[in-house]
């Protein structure tokens, strides 16, 4: 029974315009259509495409969203997301409406429904679900009109609904179509007396359980208005549920998102008329209770996304593999900008009961023992700081997630990088007080590539440091830069790309400077795991962790208090619900050696209720001033945070701790609200970068946030937050700067800033005859030979007979550095790769001992006996010549080989180019990332060329290493089982001879006198920038822009042991190994197999007595248990040889 209007008060009843009388005749009930209704209408459309978009990514089929647009165009990763979340919330209340009251009869009613096919969903892929279930659409009878016709012209639609009615002579026109199914009817919300008589004309509503939706309908309404509908859908039957969604505000109406979005409607003439009328949870709750709702379940929808009772886990993190998403701050934001509230009269809500979390330990990140306080969350030194701002003259400052760094010896701040209007930058904007008549700053140099979500900090001694960062979600940066003075210099490589992460500065024992980086994302759908720590002669390496381990996450405070330990709070987690919990941390060190990263959480954290929510944060800055510690801005767990919270200050004990302390240190958090004039604007804390000046204040630059389909908004300008008592020494003013200039390739310092060692330099030396050769083979240690005589190699690149050969037996390479242009004698060898469109080419050549009949080439049979010519093994090496297995010419255009390893002797006679050789002997292969069963390495050591640096190595910790520099001429002797990977050198600018061996006035080498195991073992360490001299001065990139090079391959087993397969590298395997491991397979089945069988028959189990009693396999933690057994037992074994 539909209540009569005095039924809530007469006050009410004018405001919602009373019902009809039952048994009233007819009337013309028709209201005037607002002087906006047109784009409101409009605003239906735009929202339709772009749900059209979000519908072809993330819905399955069938899609109806398409029906309703003429072109389906790709909408942003955030907008995806947002309108997923708003269509999946209003779906989880009709299934879980639906689900409820299955076997009544069920109405489900969309006020303001515009193109939304949500009914067609529901019945297309749950029709059972759907039984004694009608669905009614009611908006603007144009639009209901145009709704109609496009459903009566599609198929996929109008084939879903039965006994359907439409323009049939003796029902209302105003409905446009009904069924047993559906009904469409156009109606202007504010006209109730309307909606009611032509609701009663398609459905009793009395004794069904009604389901009401309003998706942002109600609040281009009149407040009244909106308030009317929703008290009246109160009385529809004593079983109503209604379903809001609509925005609201978490903040004041001066927030930059909030205003970019009222900005935005009121633009297009629809303004948000709820937004301040009920921005907060509580106003809602009192609506709808006044409207005679006694349930109410109210949460924005960020609150929406982490709610257990709404998404697991996994289904947040699912969608992370649909498109590559990083726009967190935007989808908060929004998300948090709109609410849903789910309204019941009955007994009986629709939605589950919360699920309330007791305050655990900090290790879940869910939540902590954090005590929280009813007192007065404010600081009373809470107002003693103030902002001021200064304008940007250009567009310079307006960018977000770049990162802030101070220049060198000036007074001078910078950012790099970051998000701009139209792309991702590369360039600098600096700023430093008016009253300054410094020199002009030098930033960054664009060179080193546009990015954003990187990380820059202060060395504690100084130098300032970039690392990782993003260009998009999809392409992680693992370049790391180190300043030192006004130049900067590529360091080590992150192992990974890394964004999103936090770095800070420790000093280590031995008053070395080096960094910890923790956290971050290393892909769209993988956060990172390990903890980094970056030296300064080493590189980066792995911490283990000891203690309690925090949850892997990205974008969190991990701020060091000292010289190496700090705290960690915040961050978000892989399904992107930010962390609670606080932590303490400090770097474990014994016998001046960095051992781990110890964890801790803590506990006597002191907070007021209203700060506690807002304290857990992603995206913040941070900085110290005096004895507190400044978090500034972000996102938190409730998305938006509120101005008065923006600003904490954390106060306590920042001293280090013990394993063996037992008491707490106590922390305080407590707002501060800076003040700020009259015509300082509010900055935008989302994306922004702080750093401190010399006088102790902060200084905020960039900033800002694609503000989902409502426009871009940047800061403009910069903010100064500072201590009253303090005072601001001087203006703050954006200057020019210039960019610094790159070091040149092999200069003084190396690319670590520092002049690292690579390896131990492999020595050349002249052979006086077989010994020396002889004495390497049997040391197992690589030689460096020059001088020898291999046949005419030397006119190999210009002989025409081979081209017509080359294109049967190639090989392809990965082309890491292509050549610029090629000498006459090369020019056929540098078309024929261009022709076969590849970087490399590998001819096999028939070994010295074999029969030219034997050599399978595609050429006749003079080019044959040509072919076979041109290589000669030198007579030196003769003792090997009956133990070839391979001869190969390699012809490349400069590309690099990651590490690699064969069972056989490898000796590589170099034509044509520089190369640099990187050896390691076989006890280092279990450390070099060699996957089970192949000999080419998964690791890669190959630092990328940039204009600071050619191809170089990264350093392998832990590792013995061998450097071996290459010129024309030069063979290189590689024992079996060392591992081995090359680069390409390009232009030396500076000539570093290696010790060369010269011949004395008799022709014999002055090396003849010493012992040769002393002098196959005299090495010399090699830095990262040695190269060989040219002889005619010019580089030898300009000479030659290819490599050709002889690979010899012999045995040195039997060849009962090895196993040889003909790829590219005509690699050789121990076939002990190759055996063992298909032995491994048996030994694995032997545990995992079902028991009772016997030579392929079915299990005998059930002729046992109590067979049903009996296990078909062993289970699977006994089986891991005794195959962990078996290979310790087998690792004792191989330490005993």
């Amino acid at each position: 029974m539909i209540l009569s209007s005095e039924s809530h008060g007469d006050q009410y009843a004018v405001k919602a315009l009373p019902v009809k009388k039952s048994g009233t005749q007819h009337v013309d009930d028709a209201m005037p259509l607002e002087k906006n209704a047109g784009l409101i209408m409009a605003t239906n459309n735009a929202t339709t495409a772009l749900k059209a978009s979000t519908e072809r990514l993330y819905l399955s089929r069938p899609h109806f969203y398409k029906s309703f647009v003429k072109e389906v165009k790709r909408a942003t990763p955030a907008i995806h997301r947002g309108n997923w979340l708003r269509m999946r919330a209003v779906s989880w209340v009709v299934r879980n409406f639906l689900e409820r009251a299955a076997g009544e009869r069920k109405v489900i009613i969309n006020f303001g429904c515009g193109y939304d096919p949500l009914p067609f969903r529901w019945l297309a892929q749950k029709g059972s679900l759907c039984s004694d279930t009608k669905f009614i659409d009611v908006d603007y009878e144009l639009l209901i009109e145009t709704k109609r016709n496009i459903i009566m012209h599609r198929p996929e639609m109008r084939d879903l609904l039965h006994s359907t009615t439409s323009d049939i002579t003796g029902i209302d026109p105003s409905v446009a179509l009904d069924s047993e199914e559906y009904a469409a009817i156009g109606c202007d919300l504010r006209n109730i007396r309307r909606l009611e008589r032509l609701m009663k004309s398609v459905v009793v509503l009395e004794q069904a359980s009604v389901l009401c939706i309003a998706e942002d309908s109600t609040t281009f309404m009149p407040v009244k208005a909106a308030d009317a509908l929703i008290w009246w859908s109160a009385g529809l039957s004593s079983d109503v549920t209604f379903c809001l969604v609509e925005p609201s505000s978490p903040d004041q109406p001066d927030n930059p998102f909030t205003r970019k979005m009222t900005d935005h409607y009121r633009g297009l003439g629809t303004p948000l008329n709820s937004i301040f009328e009920y921005p907060y949870d509580r106003a809602q709750i009192q609506r709808f209770s006044n409207a005679g709702y006694a349930h109410i379940d109210h949460q924005s929808l960020w609150e929406l996304w982490a709610d257990p009772r709404f998404l697991s886990p996994s289904q947040r993190m699912k969608l992370d593999h649909v498109e590559p998403f990083d726009d967190w701050e935007e989808f908060a934001l929004w998300a948090s900008h709109y609410c849903l509230v789910v309204a019941h009269n009955g007994s009986r809500p629709v939605l589950p009961s919360k699920v309330h979390m007791a305050r655990r330990d900090s290790i879940s990140s869910d939540a902590s023992d954090i005590s929280a306080r009813t007192s007065s969350p404010c600081n009373p030194e809470s107002e003693h700081f103030a902002f001021r701002h200064y304008g940007d003259p250009g567009d310079l400052c307006q960018r977000h997630h770049g990162s802030a760094y101070p220049v060198p010896d000036q007074d001078a701040i910078a950012i790099f990088g970051g998000k701009g209007s139209n792309s991702y930058l590369s360039t600098s904007a600096v700023c430093r007080p008016r009253h300054l008549n410094d020199e002009t700053p030098v930033v960054l140099s664009p060179e080193v590539g546009a990015r954003s979500c990187h990380v820059m900090i202060s060395l504690n001694n100084g130098d300032n440091m970039l690392v990782g960062g993003r260009r998009s979600p999809s392409q992680p940066l693992k370049d790391c830069w180190l300043q030192k003075g006004n130049t900067w210099y590529r360091i080590h490589d992150l192992p990974e790309g890394r964004y999103r992460h936090r770095l800070v500065p420790v000093t280590l024992p031995g008053n070395v400077f080096g960094a910890i980086c923790f956290g971050g994302k290393v892909s769209p759908t993988k956060v990172a795991i390990d903890v980094l720590l970056w030296e300064p002669l080493n590189g980066w390496r792995g911490l283990r962790i000891f203690g309690s381990e925090p949850k892997p996450r990205f974008g969190p405070n991990f701020v060091c208090l000292g010289f190496n330990h700090g705290l960690l709070f915040g961050g978000m987690r892989q399904d992107g619900v930010i962390c609670q919990g606080f932590w303490r941390w400090r770097l474990v060190i014994r016998d001046n050696e960095v051992l781990a990263l110890r964890f801790r959480p803590s506990h006597a954290l002191d907070t007021s209720i209203g700060s506690y929510q807002y304290f857990a944060r992603f995206g913040a800055s941070y900085g110290f001033v005096q004895d507190y510690l400044l978090i500034i801005g972000g996102i938190a767990r409730g998305g938006c945070i509120p101005r008065t919270y923006e600003i904490l200050s954390l106060t306590g004990t920042f001293s280090t701790w013990h394993d063996e302390e037992r008491k707490e240190p106590s922390f305080r958090v407590s707002t501060i609200e800076a003040t700020r004039s009259p015509d300082c604007p509010r900055p935008f804390l989302i994306g922004h970068s702080t750093r401190p000046t010399q006088t102790g204040a902060y200084v905020i630059l960039g900033g800002g946030a694609t503000c989902f389909n409502f426009g871009d908004y940047f800061n403009r300008g910069i903010w100064v937050l500072y201590e009253k008592e303090t005072g601001l020494p001087a203006e703050w003013i954006i200057v020019p700067s210039q960019a610094s200039k790159l070091p040149p390739v092999h200069s003084e310092w190396d690319y670590t800033g520092v002049r690292r060692k690579e390896g131990i330099r492999v020595d050349p030396i002249l052979l006086t005859g077989s010994q020396e050769f002889n004495m390497a083979v049997r040391l197992s240690q690589p030689l460096l030979m020059r001088g020898l005589d291999c046949g005419p190699a030397t006119q190999l690149w210009s002989t025409p007979s081979l081209e017509n050969v080359l294109s049967d037996d190639f090989y392809l390479e990965q082309d890491i550095t292509p050549g610029t242009s090629a000498s006459p004698g090369n020019q056929m060898w540098k078309q024929i790769l261009d022709m076969a469109d590849t970087s490399s080419a590998i001819l096999n050549l028939p070994p010295p001992n074999v029969k030219i009949r034997q050599c399978a080439l595609s050429c006749d049979k003079n080019e044959k006996e040509q072919l076979a010519t041109l290589f000669r093994l030198p007579t030196e090496l003769n003792s090997i010549e009956h133990l070839i297995t391979s001869v190969q010419l390699q012809v490349s255009r400069r590309t690099c080989h990651q590490l690699r390893y064969s069972a056989t002797g490898t000796i590589i006679f170099h034509q044509l180019g520089t190369r640099k050789v990187l050896l390691s002997p076989p006890f280092n292969q279990h450390k070099l990332g060699y996957a089970p069963g192949s000999n080419i390495s998964d690791l890669n050591i190959l630092c990328d060329p940039t204009l600071l640096q050619e191809h170089s190595f990264y350093t392998i910790p832990g590792t013995s290493t061998h450097v071996a520099m290459m010129q024309p001429g030069d063979a290189l002797y590689i024992p079996p089982f060392w591992s081995r990977a090359s680069v390409v050198l390009r232009s030396p600018s500076r000539n570093i001879a290696p010790q060369q061996t010269q011949l004395n006035v008799d022709g014999s080498s002055p090396l003849a006198t010493v012992p040769l195991p002393t002098r196959i073992g005299n090495r010399h360490a090699v830095t990262g920038n040695e190269t060989p001299p040219s002889s005619t001065g010019k580089s030898d990139h300009q000479l030659n822009p290819l490599d050709i090079t002889f690979k010899v391959s012999f045995r040195m087993l039997p060849h009962s042991a090895l196993s040889t397969t003909r790829d590219e590298n005509w690699s050789a395997e121990l076939k002990a190994y190759e055996d063992s491991r298909r032995d491994l397979e048996a030994v694995m089945k032997r545990f995992t197999s079902c028991l009772g069988k016997s030579n392929g028959e079915p299990a005998t189990f059930g002729r046992q007595p109590c067979a049903d009693m009996l296990l078909e396999h062993i289970p699977r933690d006994v089986a891991k248990v005794y195959l962990q057994r078996l290979g310790k037992e087998l690792l004792m074994k191989a330490e005993e040889l």
